[in-house]
This record gives C-alpha cells, structure tokens and sequence, in this order.
C-alpha cells in the first residue's frame, strides 16, 4: 500500500496537469449506493426501467415513489475523502477539471469548480414543457406532501430531474469539455469507474492515445486495467485519507 501511494505521488510531482474521471464508486463512502457491486448495486435493487426516458414519460409516479426512499440518503450525502481530495488538487493548480458520471452534486459541495457532469444531476429538476428549473429539494417536498407526479408551477409540465436517463443522450456541452480537457492533460486519474458505460469509458482510451499516464483507483476490474501506469484497488477515500493530499 505505501508503495501504491508513493507511486501516485511521484506521478503528481512528474506530470504539471490532469483531468480526473469519476464513476459512482466515489461516493459510496458517502453512504451513495453503486450500480453494479454484487448485493448491494442499484441495478439489483430497482428496474431499471424507473430510470428510462420511456418509463418515466409514461408513468412518472413511478419514478417519484421510487424517489420517495432513495432521496433522504442522498440529501443526506457528504463529500469524502475522495471528493475533497480532487477539490484540493485543483486547488492547487494540478488537476485541471472532473469529468463525472454521478449525478449526486458532492464534486461542487466539496469545493471542486471545474466540473462536468455528463450524466446531469439530480439536485435539479426540469419542466419537460417550458423548461423551467427547480431544486429538487423544493419538488421532493410537495412529493412527500403527496403531490405525485408533482407539475410545474408556471405551464403544469411533467417535472424531470435534470439528470440522463436511459434512452437520452448525453448533454454537448459537457462531454465537449470533458473530451478538450482529457486531450490537452498529461494524465488521467480513473475513480470509482467500472469503464463500461460508453461514451464516457473512452476517455481512458484518448488519455492513452495523446500519450497521458492513465491511474485507475476501483475496487474492481476494469477493461483498461493492463494499459493503465498504475491501478489501485481500495476504497478512494482511505487512499486519498493515506496520501495526505
């Protein structure tokens, strides 16, 4: 393990800029369930079907009584080790941005600036009809209240999280910023990322391609794994609690 950390720290010290690539493993030490660990993954516990663009415009209740028990534990959710971590790091002036799958928000409570959210984020939600956004604080509270599907209160739309469900394809903006940000770093820390969700598991594969170092924190395998400089199987928080960073 001390080798593991000295390893990443001289990649630190050799490299002047990266981009961080971050999946949902990140956040379990938030007390944030992942999608694919065996017995306690999402998609174990839900049908996915929930979380389909399809599913959700015909019958969104649905979606909002499944929310009902999942958003007390991510409202509750603070940033880790990890998340602070990288908030550090940029900070400091050598991790460039985070490129995130999550859709949680703790990279921006954790004080990281620079982020990309290819998936959204489900701190928000938006009118399907005019496009109006609220918190989803704000909209989980007449849920609670027993207004389901709750309805805009400007047109009475269906309201969305602004977060990518299946079905919908990612937001421009941020996957263009995520693929200048991975092109023009000299390296590329993977957190908490199975790779297997496409686009997205191609950054590794245009890290490597413009000759950036590529570091894989997961508890699991990964389909880069042998290419990657350094792979690091722990939990993200208790590394990054061990490096001192």
């Amino acid at each position: 393990m001390e080798t593991e950390v000295k390893l990443f720290l001289e990649l630190l010290e050799e490299t002047k800029s990266a981009a961080a690539f971050t999946g949902a493993g990140i956040s379990t030490e938030s007390g944030i369930p992942d999608y694919r660990s065996p017995g306690t993954g999402m998609w174990e516990k839900m049908d996915q079907s929930v979380v389909s663009l399809s599913g959700f415009l015909r019958n969104p209740e649905n979606y909002y009584s499944y929310a009902m028990e999942s958003y007390p534990v991510r409202a509750a959710a603070e940033p880790n080790a990890g998340h602070y971590a990288l908030a550090r790091l940029e900070e400091r002036g050598w991790l460039k941005g985070v490129i995130t799958q999550n859709v949680d928000g703790l990279h921006t409570k954790a004080g990281s600036e620079n982020v990309f959210e290819l998936h959204g984020s489900v701190r928000r939600v938006v009118c399907l009809q005019c496009r109006e956004y609220y918190p989803m604080e704000d909209v989980m509270s007449r849920v609670f209240e027993g207004e389901n599907p709750p309805l805009c209160s400007r047109c009475e739309g269906i309201l969305k999280p602004d977060a990518v469900f299946f079905g919908e394809a990612l937001p421009e903006e941020p996957w263009e910023k995520s693929i200048d940000l991975v092109s023009n770093s000299e390296a590329l820390i993977v957190m908490g990322s199975s790779l297997l969700v496409a686009p997205a598991s191609g950054l590794p594969r245009l890290a490597l391609s413009k000759g950036a170092a590529l570091v894989i924190i997961n508890l699991m395998e990964t389909p880069f794994d042998d290419e990657a400089d350094i792979v690091i199987r722990r939990k993200i928080g208790e590394f990054f609690e061990e490096t001192g960073i």
